[in-house]
């Protein structure tokens, strides 16, 4: 039986309401119910910020060197509302050519290179063409050439048609 959320949230509850039982009618000193208070009001943030990750959401890690495209979402920017544009990556990191780990979602910041690389390997991916994508770190020197021409960091990211898996011949 899983409970989820609701069933964290009164954990939380029951955990609150035995905290302000014991510091109501103990006689420890009040350093030690304002430390208790303190530890407890943190543990909720922790758990506040730690939740994304758990529901799936997409991370904001660095990608992995090899990875398998699987889908792909753009947002772009919007100027009247001052919305910020993400690029929506779903991926699965390649430990070698044979095998691959569970898919895992990733959020880039827009840009247009990375936008115009995204609308071609989706044209791909509609054909059913698999796809590999390689990260590559940027250079110091590349990055800052970058942000003053675009004003935007730019993600090294490159894409290649995944050939056919050779079957052995029976």
């Amino acid at each position: 039986m899983m409970l989820g959320i609701t069933g964290i949230i009164s954990a939380y509850i029951l955990i609150g309401l035995l905290l302000l039982s014991i510091n109501l009618y103990s006689k420890w000193s009040w350093r030690v119910k304002a430390t208790s208070i303190i530890i407890t009001s943190a543990f909720y943030i922790i758990t506040y910020f730690s939740f994304p990750p758990l529901l799936g959401w997409p991370t904001t890690e660095k990608l992995p060197l090899q990875f398998r495209l699987i889908s792909a979402h753009v947002e772009q920017p919007n100027k009247e509302t001052g919305k910020k544009g993400f690029i929506y990556l779903w991926i699965a990191e390649i430990e070698n050519m044979s095998s691959t780990y569970a898919p895992r979602a990733y959020e880039l910041d827009y840009s247009n290179e990375l936008h115009e690389k995204i609308i071609n390997v989706k044209s791909k991916l509609d054909k059913d063409i698999a796809q590999l994508g390689e990260f590559k770190e940027p250079d110091e020197t590349m990055n800052q050439v970058d942000e003053q021409r675009r004003g935007v960091k730019s993600v090294y990211i490159e894409f290649y048609d995944l050939p056919d898996p050779l079957f052995p011949e029976k």
